[in-house]
């Protein structure tokens, strides 16, 4: 009897276990979109700046599931001064979010300039700033600080080669880091 009670709370736990696993892997899934009104954004990145620049490019996808046209008219932050969208690339103005489509801000297409950069934006880390829609309002997002060359959101190879070019090379311990470890366990075996 107690081996099945004891089989039944494994179970449970196990239940429990793979129920908080999901529900968190969901959690994560949602922290890459952002709603408000009629609009979605989903997936926000942005290029960090240049050694020695102060302008990043801000990228995403913005889906519009209203009826009606919407427009992108500005982004804020605390850590940059002012922004120009450009919604093809070239073209300097809001952009213009159809009714029941999405639009992809990305490298090559369009973007937005993140221009007077005040404070240090960390490669790795993430960027709390605000989009202005002209009829769905603001909406505060945390946008993925990627390399500079990068060419989509966590692009892992640009992310290496910005680390190896800041010597921040992350690749694990080197050959001889562990270098002296035997005489330590020398010393454990000869106390034994």
């Amino acid at each position: 009897m107690m081996k099945r009670r004891s089989f039944l709370a494994s179970g449970a736990l196990l239940a429990f276990g793979a129920s908080i696993a999901f529900f968190s892997m969901d959690l994560v899934s949602l922290a890459h979109e952002y709603e408000v009104g009629k609009i979605k954004v989903q997936h926000p990145w942005l290029r960090a700046p240049q050694d020695g620049d102060n302008k990043a490019q801000f990228y995403a996808m913005i889906e519009n599931n209203g009826d009606a046209p919407d427009r992108l008219i500005g982004a804020k932050s605390e850590k940059f001064g002012k922004t120009t969208i450009l919604a093809d690339g070239k073209s300097e103005g809001p952009l213009t979010i159809p009714p029941k489509q999405k639009i992809t801000l990305a490298p090559g297409a369009g973007y937005v300039d993140l221009l007077d950069i005040k404070k240090h934006l960390e490669v790795g880390w993430g960027l709390e700033m605000t989009l202005v829609f002209e009829k769905a309002g603001e909406v505060t997002i945390d946008a993925a600080i990627d390399a500079p060359d990068a060419k989509h959101a966590h692009d892992a190879e640009a992310m290496e080669r910005w680390e190896k070019a800041h010597g921040k090379d992350n690749s694990g311990p080197k050959p001889d880091a562990h270098q002296g470890h035997e005489g330590h366990m020398m010393h454990h075996h000869d106390g034994m």
